[in-house]
């Protein structure tokens, strides 16, 4: 836990860009009036008078605790907060009157007294002025469930053309092998769907997900409706990460996705199981931040190569078949 003086040099940062601090109350508690003061702020004592200055929401609460995260990633993501609570806007003053922060009641800013806050430069937040009020922090907002399923019935189509493709090309190759005529007997046995093309089709698509995920963000479902995978942090998607949403997806879509579907019903990232045990979202790709965006020709690498890997788990499931 960070100390009072620690949390209070970052709440100033982000209480000037965000037009102040987002307090929350639950919903059976006693709720403040606009007007009034508090004694604390996010559980720490307040240095001067913290007014409430408007009412706020779930999401202007996320999207304070992802900028008290990228600026202190070290404090962990802090509370996510409760969808039914009641939110509030606070303005900070200090001791001798001067504001801390930009609100709808004071938009102009200045800084003095107990905060001593070093410098007020934040560029990792990147938010942009208007009309002299400070932008929310633009926290990623995650893709709902229903474009994602799309997106996942896409690549479902390709990978069922990239094995009928396998099929037949494995089938060529046998003929090829045999003198140009392939055995009926053989042919029959690798028609059939068993345990082994079945576990090499499970891990061809995992494989398929996993690359194309890691090298550029997105599979080709994804890239159709502008989406992209990144970190939580907006970086990149890690191999490891990509592995483990993938494996968590076979949770995720139990019962025909209903277990995903409550998981990111009331999460305002979006997050599936698998997300958050592997901390990604999935972004609209417009949202990504422009060091995390892949180009054209990385997408085609990471669709070839995630077609191949498919292709190759088939053909070792098609070989065992064949030879059991």
């Amino acid at each position: 836990m960070p100390s009072a003086d620690e949390f209070w040099e970052v709440a100033a940062q982000i209480a000037l860009v965000r037009g102040g601090l987002v307090v929350g109350f639950a919903g059976d508690a006693k709720q403040p009036e606009i007007g009034s003061t508090l004694d604390n702020v996010l559980g720490f004592t307040t240095h001067g008078t913290a007014a409430i200055v408007g009412i706020s929401d779930w999401r202007d609460w996320t999207e304070q605790a992802e900028a008290f995260y990228r600026l202190r990633p070290a404090w962990g993501r802090g509370k996510a907060g409760d969808a039914n609570a009641k939110y509030y806007r606070v303005q900070l003053v200090n001791s001798d009157g001067a504001g801390t922060s930009r609100s709808a009641i004071d938009p102009a800013p200045s800084f003095s007294g107990r905060l001593n806050i070093p410098s007020l430069n934040v560029p990792s937040l990147n938010i942009p002025y208007l009309s002299g009020y400070a932008a929310p922090v633009a926290g990623f907002q995650g893709v709902s469930f229903w474009p994602r399923f799309f997106a996942r019935l896409i690549d479902f189509i390709l990978n069922y053309i990239v094995g009928l493709a396998t099929g037949i090309l494995f089938a060529l190759l046998l003929a090829v092998a045999s003198g140009g005529r392939l055995p009926a007997s053989v042919l029959h046995r690798i028609s059939q769907t068993n345990v082994p093309t079945f576990l090499a089709g499970v891990l061809g698509s995992l494989a398929y997900f996993v690359i194309c995920e890691t090298v550029h963000g997105s599979t080709l479902g994804k890239l159709v409706l502008s989406m992209q995978v990144v970190q939580e942090d907006g970086s990149r998607c890690r191999f490891k990460s990509a592995l483990i949403r993938e494996l968590g997806y076979f949770v995720d879509a139990l019962f025909f996705g209903i277990i995903g579907y409550f998981a990111m019903k009331d999460d305002p990232k979006q997050q599936r199981y698998g997300d958050q045990w592997a901390e990604t979202m999935v972004c609209k790709r417009s949202e990504v931040p422009v060091e995390s965006r892949q180009g054209g020709m990385r997408f085609v690498l990471a669709l070839m190569l995630g077609v191949f890997a498919n292709m190759a788990m088939l053909m070792v499931g098609l070989l065992i078949q064949m030879n059991s």
